[in-house]
C-alpha cells in the first residue's frame, strides 16, 4: 500500500471581513428562509453561498416540483407549510412561476419555475436586508472551547472569516457541523441514490401530460425490454410551460453501488454518469413515450440531485416511528406530511405513506448539536434517522425548519444566549405570528 503524501502548510493570518449577529451558511430552501427570518427579527445577517445564486437544490438541481407543502386525504389537499416559505410560493404563483397543488399518487406538490425562483430569492433576501456573499466555500471553523464563533471561507479573493453570535448550518451536507466537530451520521452503504434532473423541449405536452405514472412506467419497461438499460422506470414528469417537460427520473449510484457524495472523485463520477443517463432516457422517451417524438434536451441541472449525506446527531433524532405515527412534541417548530420516499436499489422507489390527512411534528431539539454551542443545523442535514430523513428532507419542510432556525438564531443573538437556551414557547409564538403552521402543539400559547 502506497503511503499518501502530505504537505505542511505555513501558518497564516486570516482577515475577518464580517462580524454579524447571525451567519447562515448555505442559501438553499432552509438557508434562504433562515436568513430572511433572522433579518426580519432585527438581527444583522450574512448569508454565504458557494454557488452564484440562491435556492439550492430547487434552482441548481431543478427538482421540478416542491414537495412537503401539504397533507392529503381523499377529499382535500391542506397546506401545512406557512410563513415565509408560503409567502415565496405565493409570489411565484402570482407571477405564473408556480402551480399547485398538483395531486399524484397519495400526495401532492407544487410545480415551479426554477429560473424565476432564482430571481425571487434575490428579491426576498434584499428586501429583508440580508447581506449575501456568493461563490464562497466554507473551509474551516472558528472554535473557542465548545462554542462556534465563526466560519472561515475561501473565494476568488482568498481566504477570509466571518464571526457571528450564532451560526446556522444549512449547507445540506452539514459542512459546518462537521468542521466544528459536532457529531453526525454518515453511512455510505445506506445513502439514497442521486438523480440528474433535466428538462426536455419540443414536447407535445397536450399528449404527454395525459400520461399517468403507471402508464409512464409501462412505456419505460417496454424500453427496458427492448434493450435500453434504464436504472429506473418510475419517476416524476412535470410541465409548467407548454412544450417543456421536467424529468425527475434518472437513478445514479456510485462505484459498486456505493454513493459517496462527499468524495470529490466520487461525485465527479456520478455527475458524468448522470449526464450519460440523461442521454439514455431521452432516447427512451423519443422512442417509446407518446408526445416526445420530437423532443430535445433543453436544460440540465447544474448539480446532480443529492438526497442524503451527513445528518446531525442532535439532541433529538427524528425516527421513522415519529413520522408514521404522527408524533407530537412540545417543542414543535414545523410539521411534515411527505411520505417516506426511499430511492434505494433496483428500478423502483420505496414509498411509505402517512395516514390520510395526518402530519407529524418536527421538534426544535433536532436542530441542536449535542455539544457544540452557537450552532443550529437546519434543512436536510438536521437530526433524523435514515428512514425519517427520507420524509423530512424535502424542500417544503426545509422552508419551515429554516424559518424556525432563523428566528431562534436571532432571539439567541439578541439575548446573548446559546441556541439551546432559547425560550421555545417564545419561539413558537413568533413563528405562529409569522404565519407558520405548528398544528396542534399542545401548550403553545
Amino acid at each position: 500500500m502506497t503511503e499518501k503524501k502530505h504537505l505542511v502548510e505555513p501558518a497564516r493570518k486570516t482577515p475577518v471581513r464580517y462580524e454579524v449577529d447571525v451567519l447562515v451558511v448555505g442559501g438553499g430552501s432552509a438557508g434562504l428562509i433562515a436568513a430572511v427570518a433572522a433579518s426580519r427579527q432585527g438581527a444583522s445577517v450574512l448569508l454565504v453561498e458557494q454557488n452564484g445564486f440562491l435556492g439550492g437544490t430547487l434552482t441548481m438541481t431543478t427538482v421540478g416540483s416542491i414537495c412537503g407543502l401539504y397533507t392529503v386525504d381523499d377529499e382535500e389537499v391542506t397546506p401545512i407549510i406557512g410563513g415565509i416559505g408560503a409567502e415565496l410560493m405565493a409570489r411565484l404563483a402570482q407571477a405564473g412561476g408556480a402551480r399547485g397543488p398538483e395531486r399524484w399518487l397519495k400526495t401532492a406538490s407544487m410545480l415551479y419555475d426554477p429560473v424565476l425562483l432564482r430571481l425571487f430569492a434575490d428579491d426576498l433576501a434584499a428586501e429583508a436586508g440580508v447581506e449575501v456573499v456568493l461563490h464562497s466555500t466554507a473551509v474551516g471553523s472558528v472554535i473557542e472551547g465548545e462554542r462556534l464563533n465563526g466560519v472561515i471561507f475561501e473565494s476568488g479573493s482568498g481566504r477570509w472569516a466571518a464571526l457571528a453570535k450564532v451560526v446556522v448550518d444549512t449547507t445540506g451536507d452539514g459542512d459546518i457541523m462537521a468542521l466544528s466537530g459536532a457529531a453526525f451520521e454518515y453511512d455510505r452503504d445506506e445513502i439514497q441514490a442521486s438523480t440528474a434532473m433535466f428538462q426536455l423541449g419540443g414536447v407535445d405536452t397536450e399528449r404527454a401530460m395525459r400520461i399517468g405514472r403507471e402508464d409512464l412506467h409501462g412505456y419505460l419497461e417496454q424500453a427496458v425490454a427492448a434493450g435500453v438499460e434504464l436504472p429506473r422506470t418510475a419517476g416524476g414528469m412535470f410541465s409548467l410551460h407548454p412544450g417543456f417537460a421536467h424529468m425527475n427520473i434518472t437513478r445514479v449510484r456510485g462505484k459498486d453501488a456505493v454513493l459517496d457524495p462527499l468524495d470529490a472523485a466520487g461525485i465527479s463520477a456520478i455527475e458524468v454518469e448522470g449526464r450519460r443517463q440523461i442521454q439514455l432516457y431521452h432516447d427512451a422517451f423519443r422512442r417509446f413515450v407518446p408526445g416526445f417524438e420530437s423532443s430535445f434536451v433543453a436544460a440540465i441541472g447544474s448539480h446532480i440531485g443529492l438526497r442524503e449525506s451527513r445528518r446531525l446527531s442532535g439532541v433529538y433524532r427524528l425516527e421513522l416511528e415519529d413520522v408514521l405515527g404522527a408524533a407530537r412534541f412540545d417543542d414543535v417548530i414545523a410539521c411534515g406530511a411527505w411520505p417516506v420516499e426511499d430511492h434505494a436499489g433496483g428500478r423502483s422507489t420505496r414509498w411509505v405513506f402517512l395516514e390520510p390527512g395526518t402530519y407529524y411534528h418536527l421538534p426544535y431539539r433536532m436542530l441542536l448539536p449535542q455539544t457544540v454551542d452557537g450552532l443550529l443545523v437546519a434543512g436536510r442535514c438536521a437530526s433524523a434517522s435514515h428512514d425519517a430523513h427520507a420524509s423530512m428532507r424535502v424542500a417544503g419542510i426545509c422552508f419551515a425548519l429554516g424559518e424556525a432556525a432563523g428566528v431562534a438564531a436571532a432571539q439567541a443573538a439578541a439575548g446573548g444566549i446559546a441556541p439551546r437556551a432559547v425560550d421555545v414557547r417564545r419561539l413558537q409564538r413568533q413563528l405562529i405570528a409569522q404565519g407558520a403552521f405548528l398544528g396542534d402543539p399542545g401548550g403553545v400559547g
